[in-house]
This record gives structure tokens, sequence and C-alpha cells, in this order.
């Protein structure tokens, strides 16, 4: 994992030439998932509400790999955050991974927003692949703006 500042670096913009791409960084399975959605928030640029009410969902996602868990957790919170007009700041985030299904429990907390600065139509499958290198687990993921 990068290191800018003294801070680790938890993602970052790369290049792509007609979508955003994201590398994502998480000490664990579950810090990676987290950290991609603090990624996708800073794509869309949430612009928050002030004095509105706290917000919880909860919720299980299963599917047949983690990148495919990992795709459908990120439209999850950004079909939220259009239809719902939420944005999670807290999450508690629970994946059991097997050979024939992996299961995401999520308890997320966040707060209303007036609007988002940039439209997002979906997270892609495209190129997505969760490595563990080293330490650390590091995926690429393709926003579709």
């Amino acid at each position: 994992m990068w290191r800018l500042s003294g801070k680790q670096k938890i993602f970052e913009y790369i290049d792509h030439p007609a979508d955003i791409m994201l590398r994502v960084y998480g000490e664990t399975l579950s810090s990676l998932f987290i950290n991609a959605a603090k990624g996708l928030y800073d794509v869309l640029k949430p612009r928050t509400k002030s004095g509105g009410s706290e917000n919880r969902k909860t919720g299980v996602l299963k599917s047949s790999s983690k990148e495919e868990l990992l795709v459908l957790f990120l439209n999850e919170i950004l079909f939220l955050a259009i239809k719902d007009h939420l944005i999670f700041t807290d999450f508690l985030i629970n994946i059991k991974c097997s050979r024939n299904q992996n299961r995401l429990k999520y308890n997320m907390t966040g707060k209303e927003i007036e609007m988002l600065e940039r439209e997002v139509k979906a997270v892609t499958y495209h190129r997505l692949k969760i490595e563990k290198i080293g330490k650390f687990f590091q995926t690429e993921i393709i926003v579709d703006i």
C-alpha cells in the first residue's frame, strides 16, 4: 500500500480513457470494501445537508465471487445515494467466503445529502479482480460516468 504524507492511502485515481478508474487498498477484505465505498463517494462528490437526521441501513448480499460481491455492494450504496439521497460514513461489514458462495452482511450509518455533483451510472465488472499483494488487498474499479 502506498503512503502519502505519513498517511496510508485507501484509494487513488488511475487514468482511464472514458470513465473513472480507482485503485483501492485494504488491510482486510472488509476494509477494501469500505475503502472502495469511500472512493465511490469521492467520485460522486455529495453535498451534505446541514442538520440532516442519522440513517441506518442493514442488509445481506450474496454472490458467487468476491468481485461480484464488491460490485453488488458498491451499486447498492450508489442506488441509495441516488434514490434515497443517503451517504454512509460508518460501516460495519462482515464478509464470509466459501467455494460456493460469498456473503456480505452490512450495517451502515450515514446522513442525508442535498445532491450529488457528479452523475455515476454504475460500477462495472470490467477488469475487476481482487488480489492479495503481500499483506494487503488491492483492486481496480471502473466507474461508468
